[in-house]
């Protein structure tokens, strides 16, 4: 069973034991930590298939959120190039055997994208029999245009949207996917109170090993970038948080792995599964919860 797998199973089982009064979101993450511990073993599992890759096709943003875990907030109007992008997809389809649990197409806010319609026509086109969703804040759905859903329903693209507590037009949109036959989902809880994804130490000074072992995300949220492979959203999008802030947090060709470089799937798998040097970067044991609201573009927000 792949990671995705394993953990998506995880999660439904362990709902049905939440007691009353208790945040469904704490509870889960308790159970998840715990069972990680009693199996003596970091959250990282061994995969034979690529659980999930993601992929962001702008990296700008119409949602200007505080604390933002991709760096969206901090980055320039930037749309992903179509032929990198099936470029990309070609090779990672000749290493993967196009077998890939779930294809994501996100951001930044995907919907940005004036041609996103072509990146599930390359999608589907190399990864024939895959799962693939596009994850949006909602807010550009209602005005997309038939032809929009039409692609959707065209190359099985699921959307979904995450559940920001923000005013959409959930009406117009569940009637474009239910007349489209379009599969919608909405992704975790619509409450104001957020949980902070990670806090970082500009100094990285954390033992990287330690950070890696106890990181939520490491291993759970693959993402290809130009060509690159990389385990986690913040050394992917770190770019972003150096520019704006004029920082310097190191990355290294020991923080990704190239698919142009590699022979075979194997290598991705080997590289997910230990620590990278960048994880000294990341302060895991310091979570906070904070409430969701515009940022201010202030370092603090991420440190």
């Amino acid at each position: 069973m792949n990671m995705y797998a394993f953990t998506m199973r995880f999660f439904r089982f362990i709902r049905k034991f939440v007691p009353d009064g208790v945040r469904k979101s704490d509870f889960i993450q308790k159970s998840w930590s715990l069972l990680l511990r009693k199996l003596s073993m970091p959250n990282k599992l061994k995969q034979t298939v690529l659980g999930s890759i993601s992929v962001h096709i702008t990296e700008h943003c119409n949602l200007n959120c505080k604390a933002c875990a991709h760096f969206c907030t901090l980055a320039d109007e930037q749309f992903l190039d179509i032929e990198t992008f099936r470029r990309d997809c070609i090779r990672l389809a000749e290493l993967t055997n196009n077998d890939i649990g779930t294809f994501w197409l996100m951001g930044g806010e995907p919907l940005l994208h004036p041609q996103v319609t072509v990146f599930f026509d390359i999608v589907r086109t190399y990864f024939p029999n895959i799962r693939i969703a596009i994850l949006s804040n909602g807010i550009l759905l209602p005005k997309q245009p038939d032809t929009f859903w039409q692609s959707c329903q065209k190359n099985r693209i699921e959307v979904h949207i995450s559940n920001y507590p923000i005013k959409i037009d959930r009406e117009t949109i569940t009637q474009k996917a239910t007349t489209f036959g379009v599969v919608l989902a909405y992704l975790g809880d619509k409450n104001t109170e957020w949980g902070k994804m990670f806090v970082l130490d500009i100094h990285g000074q954390r033992n990287y090993k330690k950070s890696w072992n106890k990181c939520a995300h490491a291993n759970n949220c693959t993402l290809l970038r130009e060509g690159k492979v990389y385990a986690c959203f913040v050394v992917a999008y770190i770019d972003f948080f150096n520019k704006y802030f004029e920082q310097n947090l190191e990355t290294t060709e020991q923080d990704y792995i190239d698919i142009y470089k590699i022979k075979n799937q194997q290598e991705i798998f080997d590289f997910l599964y230990k620590p990278m040097p960048f994880c000294r970067y990341c302060n895991v044991e310091n979570l906070e919860r904070f409430e969701w609201g515009v940022s201010k573009k202030e370092i603090s927000e991420w440190t």
